[in-house]
Protein backbone atom coordinates (compact mmCIF):
# COMPACT_ATOMS: atom_id res chain seq x y z
CA UNK A 1 0.00 0.00 0.00
CA UNK A 2 1.20 3.62 -1.09
CA UNK A 3 1.90 5.80 2.03
CA UNK A 4 2.35 9.70 1.40
CA UNK A 5 2.97 11.41 4.84
CA UNK A 6 4.48 14.54 3.36
CA UNK A 7 3.33 16.45 6.63
CA UNK A 8 5.12 14.94 8.69
CA UNK A 9 7.22 16.25 11.70
CA UNK A 10 9.38 15.37 14.51
CA UNK A 11 9.79 16.69 18.28
CA UNK A 12 12.79 17.22 19.94
CA UNK A 13 13.47 14.68 22.58
CA UNK A 14 12.10 15.28 26.21
CA UNK A 15 9.33 18.03 24.21
CA UNK A 16 6.89 18.38 27.14
CA UNK A 17 4.00 18.70 25.07
CA UNK A 18 1.53 20.96 26.75
CA UNK A 19 4.32 23.88 26.83
CA UNK A 20 4.64 22.97 22.86
CA UNK A 21 0.75 23.32 22.02
CA UNK A 22 0.60 26.57 24.08
CA UNK A 23 3.52 27.77 22.33
CA UNK A 24 1.77 27.00 18.91
CA UNK A 25 -1.00 28.52 19.93
CA UNK A 26 1.05 31.84 21.09
CA UNK A 27 2.35 31.65 17.22
CA UNK A 28 -0.34 30.65 14.82
CA UNK A 29 -3.02 32.27 17.07
CA UNK A 30 -2.08 35.89 15.33
CA UNK A 31 -1.90 34.32 12.00
CA UNK A 32 -5.13 32.66 12.27
CA UNK A 33 -7.00 36.27 13.15
CA UNK A 34 -4.80 37.81 10.22
CA UNK A 35 -6.61 35.48 7.82
CA UNK A 36 -9.75 35.49 9.30
CA UNK A 37 -9.53 39.50 8.90
CA UNK A 38 -8.51 39.57 5.48
CA UNK A 39 -11.41 37.14 4.72
CA UNK A 40 -14.08 39.33 6.33
CA UNK A 41 -12.98 42.07 4.55
CA UNK A 42 -14.19 40.46 1.18
CA UNK A 43 -17.19 39.40 2.83
CA UNK A 44 -18.06 42.43 3.89
CA UNK A 45 -17.09 44.31 0.56
CA UNK A 46 -19.20 41.96 -1.46
CA UNK A 47 -22.05 42.09 1.01
CA UNK A 48 -21.82 46.04 0.40
CA UNK A 49 -21.29 45.58 -3.17
CA UNK A 50 -24.19 43.75 -3.61
CA UNK A 51 -25.91 46.04 -2.39
CA UNK A 52 -24.69 48.59 -4.34
CA UNK A 53 -25.32 46.39 -7.80
CA UNK A 54 -29.04 45.72 -6.59
CA UNK A 55 -29.97 49.51 -5.70
CA UNK A 56 -30.53 48.49 -2.25
CA UNK A 57 -29.70 50.40 0.97
CA UNK A 58 -26.86 48.85 3.12
CA UNK A 59 -29.20 47.21 6.24
CA UNK A 60 -27.65 47.44 9.93
CA UNK A 61 -25.78 44.68 11.09
CA UNK A 62 -24.34 44.03 7.83
CA UNK A 63 -21.23 42.60 8.71
CA UNK A 64 -22.51 39.66 11.19
CA UNK A 65 -25.35 39.01 8.59
CA UNK A 66 -22.19 38.64 6.03
CA UNK A 67 -20.35 36.30 8.39
CA UNK A 68 -23.73 34.53 9.81
CA UNK A 69 -24.03 33.53 5.61
CA UNK A 70 -20.40 32.44 5.29
CA UNK A 71 -20.92 30.19 8.41
CA UNK A 72 -24.01 28.45 6.54
CA UNK A 73 -22.71 27.87 3.48
CA UNK A 74 -19.86 26.30 5.21
CA UNK A 75 -21.91 24.32 7.23
CA UNK A 76 -23.61 22.66 4.05
CA UNK A 77 -20.08 21.88 2.79
CA UNK A 78 -18.66 18.10 2.86
CA UNK A 79 -15.55 17.71 5.15
CA UNK A 80 -13.20 16.95 2.55
CA UNK A 81 -14.18 20.22 0.90
CA UNK A 82 -11.29 22.23 -0.09
CA UNK A 83 -13.39 25.48 0.98
CA UNK A 84 -14.55 24.13 4.46
CA UNK A 85 -12.97 25.50 7.03
CA UNK A 86 -9.97 27.49 5.44
CA UNK A 87 -7.91 28.32 7.99
CA UNK A 88 -8.26 25.45 9.65
CA UNK A 89 -4.55 24.37 12.01
CA UNK A 90 -4.98 21.34 13.17
CA UNK A 91 -2.05 18.63 14.71
CA UNK A 92 -2.40 14.75 15.37
CA UNK A 93 0.01 13.71 18.20
CA UNK A 94 1.43 10.13 18.52
CA UNK A 95 4.47 8.83 20.78
CA UNK A 96 6.35 6.10 19.21
CA UNK A 97 6.68 3.53 21.58
CA UNK A 98 10.28 2.65 19.96
CA UNK A 99 11.78 5.74 21.07
CA UNK A 100 9.53 7.79 22.86
CA UNK A 101 9.52 10.63 20.77
CA UNK A 102 6.45 12.21 19.32
CA UNK A 103 5.51 12.52 15.41
CA UNK A 104 2.84 14.92 14.30
CA UNK A 105 0.83 15.13 11.05
CA UNK A 106 -0.06 18.81 10.65
CA UNK A 107 -3.54 19.65 8.54
CA UNK A 108 -3.30 22.98 7.29
CA UNK A 109 -3.92 24.62 3.70
CA UNK A 110 -2.10 28.19 5.01
CA UNK A 111 1.49 28.00 3.62
CA UNK A 112 1.83 30.64 6.14
CA UNK A 113 0.92 28.61 9.31
CA UNK A 114 2.91 25.97 7.76
CA UNK A 115 6.28 28.10 7.23
CA UNK A 116 5.73 29.52 11.05
CA UNK A 117 5.11 25.93 12.60
CA UNK A 118 8.70 24.86 10.72
CA UNK A 119 10.33 27.31 12.34
CA UNK A 120 9.14 26.43 16.19
CA UNK A 121 11.82 25.14 18.73
CA UNK A 122 11.90 21.46 19.07
CA UNK A 123 10.31 20.56 15.50
CA UNK A 124 12.19 18.89 13.20
CA UNK A 125 10.14 17.41 9.38
CA UNK A 126 9.56 14.00 9.34
CA UNK A 127 7.94 13.13 6.30
CA UNK A 128 7.89 9.79 4.79
CA UNK A 129 6.65 8.14 1.32
CA UNK A 130 7.09 4.91 -0.15
CA UNK A 131 5.96 5.70 -4.02
CA UNK A 132 9.43 7.54 -4.52
CA UNK A 133 13.18 7.98 -3.06
CA UNK A 134 14.33 9.76 0.17
CA UNK A 135 15.12 13.35 -0.19
CA UNK A 136 18.17 14.82 -0.34
CA UNK A 137 20.29 14.99 3.28
CA UNK A 138 18.37 11.59 4.28
CA UNK A 139 20.07 8.65 4.17
CA UNK A 140 18.49 5.13 3.16
CA UNK A 141 19.01 4.01 6.93
CA UNK A 142 17.34 7.22 8.33
CA UNK A 143 14.32 7.15 5.87
CA UNK A 144 13.83 2.81 7.15
CA UNK A 145 14.03 4.89 10.87
CA UNK A 146 11.37 6.96 9.44
CA UNK A 147 8.92 4.17 8.09
CA UNK A 148 9.71 1.93 11.33
CA UNK A 149 8.37 4.73 13.55
CA UNK A 150 5.29 5.87 11.16
CA UNK A 151 4.52 2.31 11.46
CA UNK A 152 4.59 2.20 15.01
CA UNK A 153 2.63 5.01 15.43
CA UNK A 154 0.34 3.87 13.27
CA UNK A 155 0.25 0.35 12.88
CA UNK A 156 -1.54 -1.08 10.05
CA UNK A 157 -2.12 1.89 8.51
CA UNK A 158 -4.74 3.03 11.39
CA UNK A 159 -6.28 6.53 10.94
CA UNK A 160 -4.62 9.18 12.56
CA UNK A 161 -7.60 9.99 14.49
CA UNK A 162 -7.77 6.92 16.05
CA UNK A 163 -4.31 6.11 16.31
CA UNK A 164 -3.43 9.40 17.42
CA UNK A 165 -4.27 12.68 19.78
CA UNK A 166 -5.61 15.93 17.98
CA UNK A 167 -5.25 19.17 18.58
CA UNK A 168 -7.63 21.70 16.58
CA UNK A 169 -6.60 25.75 17.00
CA UNK A 170 -10.19 26.56 16.39
CA UNK A 171 -13.51 25.41 17.43
CA UNK A 172 -15.90 25.65 14.65
CA UNK A 173 -17.66 27.91 17.24
CA UNK A 174 -15.35 31.07 16.58
CA UNK A 175 -15.72 33.45 18.94
CA UNK A 176 -12.62 35.45 18.12
CA UNK A 177 -13.56 35.77 14.17
CA UNK A 178 -17.01 37.08 15.27
CA UNK A 179 -15.30 39.38 17.65
CA UNK A 180 -13.08 40.69 14.29
CA UNK A 181 -17.05 41.26 13.08
CA UNK A 182 -17.62 44.36 15.43
CA UNK A 183 -15.07 46.37 13.41
CA UNK A 184 -14.55 48.87 16.44
CA UNK A 185 -10.57 49.03 15.77
CA UNK A 186 -10.74 52.38 14.61
CA UNK A 187 -8.35 53.38 11.78
CA UNK A 188 -6.06 50.31 12.80
CA UNK A 189 -8.64 47.60 12.93
CA UNK A 190 -7.72 44.56 11.09
CA UNK A 191 -10.65 44.22 9.06
CA UNK A 192 -10.99 47.94 7.61
CA UNK A 193 -7.53 47.68 6.93
CA UNK A 194 -7.75 44.59 4.42
CA UNK A 195 -10.94 46.29 2.45
CA UNK A 196 -10.21 45.31 -0.92
CA UNK A 197 -9.39 48.70 -3.20
CA UNK A 198 -11.98 50.51 -4.88
CA UNK A 199 -10.37 49.27 -8.34
CA UNK A 200 -10.56 45.71 -7.02
CA UNK A 201 -13.88 46.05 -6.11
CA UNK A 202 -14.75 47.19 -9.53
CA UNK A 203 -13.34 44.51 -11.05
CA UNK A 204 -15.45 42.14 -8.91
CA UNK A 205 -18.91 43.98 -9.97
CA UNK A 206 -17.83 43.99 -13.81
CA UNK A 207 -17.12 40.63 -13.87
CA UNK A 208 -19.88 39.41 -11.39
CA UNK A 209 -22.42 40.92 -14.00
CA UNK A 210 -20.85 39.51 -16.84
CA UNK A 211 -20.69 36.20 -15.04
CA UNK A 212 -24.89 36.69 -14.50
CA UNK A 213 -25.48 37.67 -17.91
CA UNK A 214 -23.32 34.50 -19.33
CA UNK A 215 -25.02 32.23 -17.40
CA UNK A 216 -28.80 33.51 -16.00
CA UNK A 217 -29.58 34.81 -19.76
CA UNK A 218 -27.79 33.07 -21.90
CA UNK A 219 -27.67 29.79 -20.07
CA UNK A 220 -23.54 29.18 -20.08
CA UNK A 221 -22.60 26.77 -17.70
CA UNK A 222 -21.59 28.16 -15.17
CA UNK A 223 -17.74 26.89 -14.75
CA UNK A 224 -17.18 27.72 -18.07
CA UNK A 225 -18.27 31.36 -18.01
CA UNK A 226 -16.27 31.60 -14.88
CA UNK A 227 -13.30 30.45 -16.52
CA UNK A 228 -13.90 32.35 -19.75
CA UNK A 229 -14.53 35.60 -17.52
CA UNK A 230 -11.22 35.07 -16.49
CA UNK A 231 -9.44 34.91 -19.34
CA UNK A 232 -6.98 37.48 -21.61
CA UNK A 233 -10.06 37.22 -24.46
CA UNK A 234 -11.61 39.84 -21.82
CA UNK A 235 -9.45 41.26 -19.40
CA UNK A 236 -9.31 44.46 -21.33
CA UNK A 237 -13.14 44.81 -21.65
CA UNK A 238 -13.75 43.94 -18.06
CA UNK A 239 -11.53 46.30 -17.00
CA UNK A 240 -12.83 49.34 -19.03
CA UNK A 241 -16.45 48.08 -17.48
CA UNK A 242 -14.72 48.30 -14.01
CA UNK A 243 -14.09 52.10 -14.65
CA UNK A 244 -17.19 52.90 -14.99
CA UNK A 245 -18.29 51.44 -11.81
CA UNK A 246 -15.36 52.41 -9.51
CA UNK A 247 -15.76 56.60 -9.27
CA UNK A 248 -19.55 55.06 -7.48
CA UNK A 249 -18.56 52.69 -4.92
CA UNK A 250 -19.36 53.59 -0.94
CA UNK A 251 -16.49 54.10 1.13
CA UNK A 252 -16.69 50.92 3.40
CA UNK A 253 -16.35 52.00 7.34
CA UNK A 254 -18.01 50.65 10.50
CA UNK A 255 -20.69 53.09 10.47
CA UNK A 256 -21.84 51.75 7.43
CA UNK A 257 -21.23 48.00 8.32
CA UNK A 258 -22.72 48.34 11.49
CA UNK A 259 -25.53 51.23 11.80
CA UNK A 260 -26.03 50.95 7.80
CA UNK A 261 -27.98 53.40 5.56
CA UNK A 262 -30.86 52.21 4.19
CA UNK A 263 -31.16 55.64 2.35
CA UNK A 264 -27.89 55.60 0.29
CA UNK A 265 -28.76 54.06 -3.28
CA UNK A 266 -27.17 53.50 -5.78
CA UNK A 267 -27.44 55.59 -9.36
CA UNK A 268 -29.19 52.90 -11.73
CA UNK A 269 -28.36 54.60 -14.51
CA UNK A 270 -24.68 53.65 -13.72
CA UNK A 271 -25.93 49.68 -13.60
CA UNK A 272 -27.91 49.87 -16.12
CA UNK A 273 -24.67 51.09 -18.38
CA UNK A 274 -22.83 48.39 -17.27
CA UNK A 275 -25.38 45.68 -17.81
CA UNK A 276 -25.12 47.18 -21.17
CA UNK A 277 -21.56 47.35 -21.69
CA UNK A 278 -21.51 43.27 -20.53
CA UNK A 279 -23.87 42.84 -22.93
CA UNK A 280 -21.81 44.45 -26.10
CA UNK A 281 -19.06 42.60 -24.43
CA UNK A 282 -20.73 39.17 -25.01
CA UNK A 283 -21.87 39.72 -28.40
CA UNK A 284 -18.11 40.54 -29.66
CA UNK A 285 -16.56 37.37 -27.41
CA UNK A 286 -19.39 34.85 -27.64
CA UNK A 287 -17.26 32.69 -30.31
CA UNK A 288 -16.89 29.81 -28.64
CA UNK A 289 -18.50 29.87 -26.24
CA UNK A 290 -21.19 26.82 -25.76
CA UNK A 291 -24.90 28.68 -25.61
CA UNK A 292 -27.52 26.20 -25.49
CA UNK A 293 -29.92 26.40 -28.68
CA UNK A 294 -27.12 28.04 -31.14
CA UNK A 295 -24.76 27.19 -33.42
Amino acid sequence: MSTKIHNGYRLAAGTNLFDFTRRVRTVIDPIRDDLDAALLAKLFASAVDTCWLKGEGVPPTLSLTAFSRWEDGQAKLKDESREKDPHRFEMCLGEDPGTGRILIRLYTDQQVMVDAFEVLDDVESYAYWNNDDEPKGVTSEQWDERRAAWDRVMPDYTAPSESMLTFTLRSSSNPRTMMLCAVDGGESDPVLTKVPGRAERAMNIARTRYLHLLVNIHEVDALVAFRHSLTGRVTDELAAIATMVEPHLWKIDRELLVNGDLKRISDPAVAAAVDTACATLFEAKKTGLPVPGKA
